[in-house]
């Protein structure tokens, strides 16, 4: 058996990975065997896979026994708690569960450096998998097939001369075992003690030779199914918390301009309605304006005071310190910390050897994830005709003989002009739900106005045919052509139609005046549409209360609930991908004296091509009517050629040092889009001894721009814009669009560490690895004032967004801003990993301690004139960052096995952090109190923390437990906790870096013949 010291040295380099984390001996594969053995090891991180290689590039390996252990329902869920990895998107930390945009929502994506999901290249057993989504790429994990999957590679370095884009943060790679026989299966149950959270997952596989062993058939497929959605109101440690300006800070006395304010709520959006401005009253009214501001509509729509508490002074829509609209009892309600889902995946393998050195096979995969989630609540400021039927007598009374004749008083008079005496509701269109009654998915779809709901189908099926052989010596080859399709079909039966809503909120009695020709029973109430329009189908919405919207008015305002409406928000997101790829791999017969030259190279095809050919056409209209998700068509496409060479230049061997090997990769892309671009990677390995080795690595990557941000077709609306800013407004057009002449983005990656393996404390291994990556022309898009902004001040790439007309203001202000995006930003993150392990006899059984952690020192952005360092700071008012978190991230677990039984305590740590941003320049931006813009407290290089209370975030600690029992040969039992204290979310703490659904319990059963 190999020796455990040298065990870790393997699987921190590229050499034998594959054999020696699998527990198999490394001379298992000897070289004169290679001819025969026609399945290859994959080593991620290069395209060389010769015995003895060992990449620069630094591989993190989660092996089968690990991914058994920790037994996570969704492989995403394991791979976002390695500290390597940054704010993630899950289906069970509240990323994305809100969204109505491209795709976005219920994705499962890895974040490598905080970088981006786009700058990550995940891979299916060293391939592409076919994008999930339009709007912010990356591969969907949870439709992937994973129940064959014998390790995960992490390569966090630079890779894209091995493996083109997107590889800038570096690389995930879910290798397969091809060559299982048998059959197993896994019935796996989950819950929260905190929150409800039921999710369980089954899955069958099945293995077997055929033709005399030339053949192998590999069939598998698993199902996994959550019906709970988890409200983010749920949890006992919910408060509601904002950051607020502190009504007692100011420039010269020194108390902190921000505070955290515990059950905030909405002084502006009221379930049951908010008066938030009045007119005065017509003839006979005592009613001035604005006097009826602040009243309230509670149950059934019985008037009353609105308690405003504390308004927040930065925004005065939040208030807090006992204000009437809550936390739980406002718009929050709908915001879901997890979503209801199920989603089934299919893998189908069969290989057959042609000859002893040549083989086929035909790999066949297919993942449907079904899901529901909610959008933004479609809050609404409503002007109402003071003549509306359904304002509470009361006050109606009080306006007395409107504009138009109407006496509310008496209930006659009036036509059906709209009077100009009128009152503002602010509503948060949650109309018939109770507050405090606990919620439901059916609830919030069916018996709201406000809260848009979206199923979604996401399927992806791919299709990979292969050739591979052997050459004889250690030369292989390998042709493979792969084609992957993506289609997702987004429907919003219940989404708020804007002209309908209208409508239907102006209700009025029928009278005798205004009757007309309608034909309307006298004495109902009517939309008005309805006396002036008649076979609209209108049904009049009450909008005064809490219980009182009728079902037939809650369906006219989500027409899609209704077929025969025609009106359906909704639309097919189709992507294809279709790759050619060859390459060879063996060592020349020629070198150095320290060895020969190991090579690989090849070339490759591919063709993306992607876009909406389906969407409800009434979504390109400006304004969009639909309250969420007004989808647009479009159609794009590129494809890209590629050849690559990387070799292994063995330069020193047993003189000075044990060896030391340069590795040199270089690639040229060729974008129909963008041109040609040149990639590299330069690294050295050196076996100092037994005990060091050296690792480095320079490299040039590039992230090329995705379908979106070339093709996304421009759509307009009505803005107001200032030229320059500080001058009067003016209306103008303004756009969002695609931009087809961006370039890819470029990074420079430096890396260098090592590796230890001291023989004075066998079982010991430790690696510390430093990196620093450096994007240039990063990919940004900003508003259009911002454009205008940063034109004016110099920044000449944004004035080509603005178009000017001599018709239009003499030509003096532009008519048209595009907001679309440019390669006008940059992007810098440096910081340590470090790895270690030990493994020793221990009372009868074997005691493993394995450590992985990462220090995040910079995650400096400058985009719009603006520089700050994002690396260790939460979420604040002062932060532009949509992805920060602390700087430490540490895993640290010990696990002891003896006879049948194995057990593991792991402490997940994450570090201390800040609320506020060092960032220079963010007054003139409208940030923060203009009081202090002449103090100096923001300045270049000075931070702001000072400026909020209660600034610092404490580190965080978990506890996660796990238990197996191998039962007999062929079954074993195990079960897991994750946060077994249930340690809650901090107050100020992202979703995506902390656990929000408290103490999770599993337990499974696994069966293996």
């Amino acid at each position: 058996m190999i020796n455990l010291r040298r065990q870790f040295m393997l699987c921190s380099s590229a050499a034998s990975l594959a054999l020696a984390c699998l527990g198999v001996p490394a001379l298992a594969q000897s070289t004169s065997d290679a001819g025969s053995n026609i399945e290859s090891v994959t080593v991620t991180g290069t395209r060389i896979t010769i015995e003895g290689y060992q990449a620069p590039t630094p591989v993190t390996v989660l092996g089968l026994d690990e991914l058994n252990r920790d037994a996570q329902v969704n492989i995403a869920d394991e791979l976002v708690q390695l500290p390597s990895v940054g704010a993630s998107v899950t289906l069970d930390n509240g990323t994305n569960t809100g969204l109505f945009s491209q795709g976005s929502a219920a994705l499962s994506q890895v974040n490598l450096r905080n970088l981006g999901v786009v700058r990550t290249l995940v891979l299916f057993d060293g391939q592409r998998v076919v994008s999930s989504n339009l709007n912010v790429g990356g591969v969907d994990l949870s439709t992937i097939p994973t129940d064959l999957v014998s390790r995960v590679d992490v390569v966090t370095g630079g890779a894209s001369a091995v493996y083109g884009s997107d590889a800038v943060a570096g690389v995930v790679n879910l290798v397969l075992n091809k060559t299982f026989t048998g059959i197993k299966a896994d019935l796996e149950g989950s819950d929260s003690t905190t929150v409800e959270r039921r999710e369980a997952k089954v899955a069958l596989t099945y293995g077997t030779d055929f033709a005399g062993d030339k053949g192998h058939l590999i069939l598998s497929g698993d199902h996994t199914w959550s019906p709970d959605p988890v409200f983010v109101t749920e949890p006992s440690w919910y408060t509601g918390s904002a950051i607020v300006q502190n009504p007692a800070a100011t420039s010269t006395n020194g108390l902190p301009y921000y505070i955290t304010a515990r059950d905030t709520g909405s002084a502006a959006y009221v379930e049951g309605g908010l008066i938030t401005a009045n007119t005065a009253g017509g003839v006979g009214s005592a009613i001035t304006a604005n006097s009826l501001k602040g009243t309230t509509f509670g149950s059934g729509g019985t008037p009353a005071p609105f308690n405003y508490g504390t308004l927040n002074a930065n925004n005065t829509s939040v208030c807090y310190n006992g204000c009437t609209a809550n936390a739980f009892n406002t718009i929050n309600i709908s915001a879901l910390d997890a979503i209801p889902y199920h989603n089934s995946t299919f893998f189908g393998y069969a290989s057959y050897k042609l000859t002893p050195d040549i083989q086929v096979s035909l790999q066949l995969n297919y993942g449907l994830l079904s899901e529901v989630n909610t959008g933004g609540n479609r809050a609404s400021s409503n002007v109402i005709p003071a003549d509306n039927a359904y304002l509470p007598k009361s006050i109606a009374a009080q306006f007395g003989t409107l504009s138009n004749g109407y006496n509310a008083a008496t209930g006659t008079g009036g036509t059906a002009a709209i009077p100009t005496q009128s009152v503002t509701i602010g509503s948060d269109n949650n109309n018939n739900l109770v507050p405090g009654s606990p919620l439901s998915i059916k609830q919030l779809c069916n018996d709201t106005v406000g809260v848009p709901c979206l199923d979604i189908n996401r399927a992806l099926s791919r299709g990979v045919f292969t050739v591979q052989g052997a050459l004889g010596g250690d030369w292989s080859w390998n042709v493979y052509a792969d084609h992957g399709d993506m289609r997702e079909r987004q429907v919003a039966k219940q989404d708020p139609y804007g002209p309908n809503f209208n409508n239907a909120v102006d209700a009025i009695v029928v009278t005798p005046t205004n009757v007309g020709s309608s034909g309307l029973p006298l004495g109902s109430i009517q939309c008005r549409v309805a006396l002036t329009t008649p076979g609209t189908g209108c049904a009049p919405l009450d909008i005064f209360g809490i219980g009182v919207a009728s079902q037939a008015a809650i369906d006219y305002v989500n027409p899609g609930q209704n077929p025969a409406s025609g009106i359906l928000n909704q639309e097919l997101i189709v992507m294809n991908q279709d790759v050619f790829d060859g390459s060879m791999q063996g060592t020349l017969p020629w070198g150095l004296p320290a060895g020969n030259i190991a090579v690989a190279f090849g070339g490759e095809y591919r063709h993306e091509e992607g876009g909406i050919p389906e969407a409800d056409p009434h979504g390109v209209l400006v304004p969009g009517p639909w309250s969420a998700g007004n989808f647009s068509p479009f159609k794009g496409q590129y494809n890209v050629k590629e050849g690559f060479l990387e070799a292994d230049i063995p330069v020193l061997k047993d003189q000075y040092v044990e060896s030391l090997a340069l590795n040199m990769a270089g690639r040229l892309t060729d974008y129909s889009t963008s041109g040609l671009v040149e990639t590299w990677k330069i690294g050295s390995v050196t076996q100092i001894n037994d005990d060091f080795r050296l690792r480095t690595t320079w490299s040039l990557d590039i992230r090329a721009p995705d379908l979106t941000e070339l093709f996304s077709p421009s759509l307009n609306s009505i803005g107001q814009l200032q030229y320059p800013l500080g001058s009067p407004g003016y209306t103008a057009t303004t756009a969002v669009g695609g931009n087809p002449n961006l370039q890819p983005e470029k990074a420079i990656t430096l890396s260098g560490g090592i590796v230890m393996t001291p023989h004075w404390i066998d079982g010991l291994s430790l690696s510390f690895d430093w990196y620093n990556i450096n994007i240039h022309g990063y990919i940004d898009t900003v508003a259009a004032q911002t454009e205008i902004n940063r034109c004016l001040s110099g920044e000449t790439i944004y004035c080509s967004t603005l178009t000017f007309s001599p018709t239009f203001n003499g030509g003096a202000q532009p008519e048209l801003v595009t907001s679309i995006p440019q390669n006008a930003a940059s992007l810098r993150t440096s910081g340590l990993d470090v790895t270690g392990s030990y493994i020793t006899a221990f009372l009868g059984g074997s005691l493993g301690l394995n450590l992985r952690a990462n220090y995040t020192d910079e995650l400096t952005e400058t985009a719009i004139g603006v520089t700050y360092d994002d690396a260790g700071v939460l979420t604040s008012p002062l932060a532009y960052a949509s992805s920060t978190e602390p700087k430490f991230h540490g895993n640290l677990s010990a696990t002891y096995a003896a006879g049948a039984w194995s057990g593991t305590i792991q402490g997940r740590f994450i570090g201390a952090a800040t609320l506020a941003t060092p960032v220079a320049g963010l007054i003139a931006q409208g940030v923060g109190p203009a009081s202090l813009s002449s103090t100096g407290v923001l300045t270049p290089g000075v931070g702001n923390c000072s400026l909020i209370a209660q600034c610092y975030q404490a580190p965080v600690g978990y506890l996660d437990l796990r238990l197996s029992y191998k039962w007999t040969s062929d079954i074993e039992l195990y079960a897991a906790v994750d946060n077994a204290t249930d340690v809650p979310r901090p107050l100020n703490g992202a979703s995506n870096v902390y656990d929000i659904l408290g103490r999770i319990v599993r337990a499974g059963i696994r069966f293996s013949n």
